[in-house]
């Protein structure tokens, strides 16, 4: 093939060029499609060009680089001159802008994240790319305009070369242009559905009046119902190789089956036939939000639930709060995701989804890391519950607050650097995270390249439900609360402000030596030495913990036990064979920290009928720092001899056993799971026995 060697002949032959035309017009497409996905707001078009811009890319990866090495190869040669200079620079330009392309495209679509720093080396050769390619361009022309006049194959070549880009660049523009109007748009947001039944007393509040939800005071940004396929799909989150840690740890959460496990259905039915279907979306607003906002819970759907319901707080329901108000009820604010093309969808699609996510972060990262997820307002908004006048009819009364419990407490302090909060706690560092979001700069202790995210398990006192429920990942939920309850738990992260061991103390006080046939004395103190909050704390009128004492002769037969449980009924006896009962002295029965509501007339509320409640009675919880004992006594038997051994254990259940009998009594028969009981401390004793009339201490 003859090459021409002249300077205008070689100029000529480049301006008409199909493979200069080609990869010119490429570079400007992805020049202007670059740009507009950096500058431009997040929408349709945006993604559609970012598609463009990474197709584009792909295809013309390699005739860029040959027609670079053909371009150099035919100029190197000539006299050095500011177009060459210019011509050079954007070569290297054009490769770091390829390289670094290649990369992030990788990333975005393999891996579970894109470099920070190679897509800001493709951003700003990106940009350079804009302002040296016509540059360059015009000072070539510029240099062989004096030949235009001496040769007429000159200007037509100019010509040509412009009216390619131009075309190019206009017929790119009207393909995203078509398909972002032409592509369907998802109605997130609706208007309350005709028929929509509010109860009759909304209006009468303030607080509630405007409130499509009321009364709970859970809202939408826009006061509109939410599609639930846009706050459900969490599996989607996961199931990429995005967030699949979090996703698996989430899964058998007490926020994951806040909606669907049985006890709170029962409930929620009750309420319903008690009151009125609209009335339960009180409870809805933090225990199942996706039917809240879908307008389910009314009285034309009989089984209040909505889509998506089974994932209970789901990942897009906590990520897209965005204002919270710490006086609880669920008093925050939805402002639901603007979705990626296909998000949610399976197949080839999600792998756009989950492609455009990660190479274009900008909106994903707006609508799911909001800095109020950081806050202990952000749990207050439902870790802090009161029934109020709507409700009971009468008057507001108190219920569940751990927020306030923990405001009080010196856990709180208001220097960030010892100031621990319910995420320092309940959401551990986990630490060899793969999590695409690893690492935080907005959180004390806590940096960028910790390589850690926070547990989505909300590692509480839920040890249950999830076996129950054969949720995934039970198991390993189970051992972490357990371990939890039990205060073995080393969070190092914080171990210089937590201190180590048990969560509470737990000791026996007993005399030096008793005397046979005389009465003796114990004491039990227990101390809340880790715990945030009060100790119980929760739904009193079902969580327990309790004291189980038992003192045994020599021979190890028990002289005197309190706080067993039945073996028939399984519930917790004062003493072997009395039920305990709620409110007793600290001289009586065992030490059990509960509560027990009571409706207006003084009647007990064992069904968790919290929409009755006017009071209660019995309630015993333990404030941070602080203590509490209780007393036992006994008969040393005439004749004993030898030492009497006492062991003392502090045990846990979720749930008073009564309340499942009532509400679920199947549950455990159909599941053959049975309410386990934890142990959270033990102590033993061994007193020495005096014959009688040695004295006793």
């Amino acid at each position: 093939m003859n090459v021409p060697e002249k300077p205008t002949e070689l100029a000529i032959a480049g301006w008409r060029s199909k493979s200069a035309r080609l990869v010119v017009a490429a570079l400007f497409i992805e020049a202007l499609t670059g740009l507009w996905i950096y500058l431009a707001p997040f929408s349709v078009a945006a993604q559609i060009q970012l598609l463009v811009h990474t197709l584009i890319g792909v295809a013309l990866l390699v005739p860029c680089v040959q027609y670079l090495i053909s371009h150099f190869l035919q100029w190197y040669r000539q006299k050095m001159s500011v177009a060459m200079v210019l011509g050079y620079g954007l070569a290297v330009v054009v490769l770091t802008c390829v390289v670094s392309g290649v990369v992030v495209t990788w990333q975005a679509a393999i891996e579970t994240r894109m470099s920070v720093g190679w897509d800001l080396v493709h951003l700003v050769s990106g940009i350079a790319i804009v302002a040296l390619l016509p540059t360059h361009l015009v000072v070539a022309f510029l240099r062989r305009r004096p030949a235009a006049v001496r040769n007429p194959a000159f200007v037509p070549a100019i010509r040509g070369f412009v009216l390619w880009q131009g075309l190019s660049v206009v017929g790119v523009a009207a393909v995203v242009t078509v398909v972002a109007l032409a592509w369907p748009v998802t109605r997130v947001q609706t208007p309350a559905p005709e028929g929509y039944t509010l109860s009759s007393y909304v209006d009468q509040y303030d607080e509630y009046r405007a409130n499509l939800f009321a009364p709970s005071y859970a809202r939408t940004e826009s006061g509109m119902m939410i599609d639930p396929a846009v706050l459900s799909g969490s599996e989607s989150c996961g199931s990429s190789g995005c967030h699949e840690q979090i996703l698996a740890e989430w899964q058998p959460s007490a926020h994951r089956f806040s909606a669907m496990n049985p006890p709170f259905q029962t409930v929620q039915k009750n309420f319903a036939a008690d009151r009125e279907p609209a009335e339960t979306r009180y409870c809805a607003g933090c225990h199942d939000p996706i039917s809240l906002f879908a307008g389910a819970k009314d009285i034309q759907n009989q089984d209040l639930a909505a889509p998506g319901m089974q994932e209970g707080t789901s990942c897009v329901v906590c990520h897209s709060v965005s204002k919270v108000d710490q006086r609880g009820n669920a008093d925050y604010v939805i402002s639901p995701p603007t979705k990626y093309i296909w998000e949610g969808t399976d197949g080839a699609r999600k792998f756009v989804s989950d492609f455009l996510i990660r190479a274009y972060p900008r909106q994903h990262l707006a609508d799911y890391d909001r800095n109020i997820l950081r806050t202990p307002e952000f749990c207050a908004a439902c870790h802090k519950q009161f029934i109020p006048e709507a409700l009971t009819r009468f008057g507001l009364t108190p219920g569940q607050n751990q927020y306030d419990e923990w405001r009080k407490s010196h856990w709180h302090a208001d220097d960030p650097e010892t100031d621990l909060t319910c995420r320092d706690c309940h959401m551990r560092l986990v630490s060899d995270s793969r999590d695409p979001g690893r690492g935080e700069a907005g959180d004390v202790r806590r940096s960028p390249d910790d390589g850690a995210h926070r547990h989505h398990g909300t590692i509480g006192t839920n040890m249950f439900m999830p076996e129950v429920m054969k949720l995934p990942h039970w198991k390993e939920q189970v051992r972490l609360t357990e371990e939890w309850i039990r205060g073995e738990t080393v969070l190092k992260e914080i171990e210089h402000l937590w201190p180590a061991g048990p969560l509470v103390s737990f000791q026996v006080l007993a005399p030096k030596q008793v005397e046979a046939g005389q009465e003796a004395r114990l004491k039990i103190v227990i101390g809340n030495q880790k715990v945030g909050h009060n100790y119980i704390t929760g739904p009193l009128d079902f969580m327990r913990a309790w004291v189980h004492l038992e003192v045994l002769d020599a021979s190890g037969a028990t002289i005197a036990e309190w706080g067993n449980i039945d073996p028939e009924s399984r519930r917790i006896c004062d003493t072997p064979g009395q039920p305990h009962e709620t409110g007793n002295s600290r001289k009586e029965g065992t030490l059990v920290l509960e509560g027990l509501p009571l409706d207006e007339k003084g009647q007990p509320l064992v069904r968790h009928e919290l929409w009755k409640k006017a009071g209660g009675k019995g309630q015993r919880v333990i404030f941070p720092r602080y203590s509490d004992s209780h007393e036992y006594r006994f008969r040393v038997p005439d004749g004993a001899t030898g030492s009497l051994q006492v062991k003392a254990r502090l045990c846990f259940r979720r749930y008073r056993q009564e309340f499942l009998d009532l509400v679920v009594p199947d549950m455990e028969k159909d599941t053959g799971v049975y309410q386990p009981t934890v142990v959270q401390a033990s102590c033993r004793k061994e007193i020495p026995v005096a014959p009688a009339g040695g004295g006793g201490k």
